[in-house]
């Protein structure tokens, strides 16, 4: 009986967590031939700024962060659903890394890509800053990541923010 208890007390909480909290998403194969195609050089370009706001208003920028411009192949797929649903995510694999430009932004969360391929695109940065506390200093902040389309010669403004 107490066993059979534990069984239903255990399938009472399980339906109180979504299905999805807490498993990470995976990447699956790396599509060699989907990467190969990509073009490496264009004449796009892409300037934005990134930061958060608090809760009281204060614009906090991305001072001194890398911001990543990931291709939006069907393999980084699931980097945009984890950001959208906050779920953690396996490590994708290196090879897509070398596709990534990065550049960092400046003290007013102001960054720019040059020479930037026509295609589809995640903008990613990590926003943090420090706060004082009842317990010390603490990182607060996170990461924003938004899709972009950008077309041949295209400069576009992005706002990179939550």
């Amino acid at each position: 009986m107490r066993h059979l208890f534990v069984a239903l007390l255990g399938l009472a909480l399980a339906g109180c967590i979504s299905p999805n909290q807490g498993r990470p998403l995976n990447f699956g194969e790396f599509p060699s031939a989907e990467y190969q195609a990509l073009a490496v050089h264009g004449n796009g370009r892409i300037d934005g700024r990134a930061f958060l706001k608090t809760r009281a208003g204060t614009l906090k920028p991305a001072a001194g962060k890398d911001v990543a411009l990931i291709p939006a192949t069907r393999y980084m797929a699931p980097l945009y659903k984890a950001y959208q649903e906050r779920r953690p995510l396996g490590e994708p694999d290196a090879r897509a890394k070398i596709y990534t430009r990065t550049v960092r932004a400046d003290a007013e969360g102001r960054f720019s890509f040059a020479q930037v391929p026509a295609g589809r695109y995640y903008l990613s940065c990590e926003v943090t800053w420090e706060t004082t506390g009842t317990n010390g200093p603490t990182t607060v902040g996170a990461t924003v990541m938004a899709p972009l389309t950008l077309r041949e010669g295209e400069e576009v403004q992005v706002e990179l923010t939550r």
